[in-house]
């Protein structure tokens, strides 16, 4: 059996056209929508990536506490003979860098990885992306010293020998390159039995990285202007006007469209290559995110749906039926048993707390996901209601009534908020809440800085 995960970073639903958005951003579901099923109400059980890829590559809420001890998808399909791969760029992959024991791991974002991912590549990228590294260094040390005006004059040279390369580090690899490793793996062999995960990174900040024509931003891109908004945006949400707002908007929509063309070749791939059938194909994201709909951006808040309602559409090769659509609630932790049955695997047999896909009716999502690192809450979302313990109180919304959930009942509710409060775990309460990591090496400190994640160390530290 062949099955293939595509997974986009920080892709909310409401910002795709088949979830109802008035924009097109990814023409390619049409495709997979068509022949496949349609997860309307499907939620991530983590609000950023640490905590919620954790828990959809092992089926449980608080995987990333003691993942070395808890059973992983990729080692269970081992074990049943099926290979495994994953190929992407993340600090939430890098972070747990064979941490999840897939048979292969490919991460684009590591030095490591560079020349055996780009060996075909043009001698000048090449030659490009290792003067990129210098310049990078160069450029950060520059900025942290505040010699903005050397780094402005040393910028203008470098941008004219090398175009195509940024003067600052990017923070992922593009959907381009991420596809065009996956095809070569295609390549290398034959593969009967198989679990493929591909992770792509372009709805993820720094937005308008790699697409030279925004589809939904007309005019260029200074990408010194956009990182400082981006990053005001993350340290002072209440400073962004409503035309930055939207500029942010319009570029992450734009980025989306630009890695919907490339997971396109993948799926013309498939089928020239006869796969595509064949293949059990799943696509999702590990959470949403938010552009100050509840005074923040990005993906550090409280549980709202911007930041969990994911994409979930699924294709089954033994099924060619398509085009259906299950509106009751399912939740990413049942990716891992529901990938277990595609290879003929009992998900009764292990310890899961998902179900498969296809299975029993709608779920109560329980998820987790806080402001910062230090103030842990968890959401529980069931039956048209959601309840958030923010570890200083409770908050709980009619979505029904307010979908946008702006006003908190919970005063005129109390055994509406007792009901939900039911299904969260003790341990999830209880839990320790870590500090953020420190960066493992200089390669890793460039991808959380570009990312976003060093600026909210900061913040957190003053």
């Amino acid at each position: 059996m062949k099955t293939l995960l595509l997974t986009v970073d920080a892709l909310r639903a409401d910002h795709l056209g088949q979830y109802g958005y008035e924009r097109d951003t990814m023409p390619v579901l049409d495709e997979l929508t068509g022949a496949g099923t349609r997860f309307e109400s499907a939620f991530s059980n983590g609000t950023y990536t640490r905590i919620s890829v954790p828990s959809f590559q092992t089926s449980r809420y608080l995987a990333y506490e003691n993942l070395d001890a808890i059973p992983k998808l990729a080692p269970t399909l081992e074990s049943g003979g099926t290979e495994t791969a994953v190929i992407g760029t993340q600090t939430g992959i890098g972070l747990v860098h064979g941490g999840f024991e897939y048979g292969e791991t490919i991460d684009l974002g590591r030095d490591e990885n560079f020349d055996e991912a780009n060996a075909d590549r043009p001698l000048t990228e090449l030659i490009g992306y290792r003067v990129n590294k210098v310049a990078t260094w160069i450029s950060q040390q520059l900025q942290r010293r505040g010699a903005d005006r050397l780094y402005d004059v040393l910028k203008r040279p470098y941008r004219r020998l090398y175009p195509e390369t940024p003067f600052e580090h990017s923070g992922y690899t593009s959907a381009e390159v991420v596809t065009d490793r996956v095809i070569d793996w295609f390549e290398e062999t034959d593969r009967e039995d198989f679990f493929l995960w591909v992770h792509y990174m372009e709805a993820h900040r720094p937005y308008g990285v790699h697409d030279d024509d925004p589809a939904y931003h007309d005019g260029t891109v200074e990408q010194e202007c956009v990182r400082e908004l981006m990053k005001t945006a993350g340290t002072n949400p209440d400073a962004i006007s409503e035309s930055e707002r939207q500029l942010l908007v319009d570029l992450y929509d734009s980025d989306v469209r630009y890695c919907s063309r490339h997971i396109a070749r993948l799926f013309d791939y498939l089928r020239d290559r006869g796969l595509w059938d064949e293949t059990n194909l799943l696509f999702s994201s590990d959470h949403g995110e938010e552009f100050y709909e509840h005074g923040k951006y990005f993906h550090r808040n409280y549980p709202y749906d911007e930041l969990i309602h994911v994409p979930l559409i699924a294709k089954r090769a033994d099924d060619p039926a398509g085009g259906a659509t299950v509106t009751e609630q399912r939740q990413l932790l049942d990716l891992a048993p529901t990938i277990c049955q595609f290879h003929g695997l009992d998900p009764d047999a292990y310890d899961f707390q998902g179900t498969p896909l296809f299975e029993g009716d709608g779920r109560e999502v329980v998820t987790l996901g806080q402001p910062n690192d230090r103030d842990p809450a968890v959401a529980v979302r069931h039956d048209g209601w959601k309840y958030i313990d923010t570890g200083e109180g409770e908050r709980l919304y009619d979505l029904t009534a307010d979908p946008a959930e702006t006003e908190n009942v919970v005063d005129d509710n109390p055994d509406v908020a007792a009901r939900l409060a039911r299904p969260i775990p003790d341990s999830v309460l209880d839990r320790d809440v870590e500090d953020p990591r420190e960066p493992e090496d200089e390669v890793d400190r460039e991808q959380l800085e570009a990312l976003g994640y060093m600026e909210l160390r900061e913040e957190e530290e003053s």
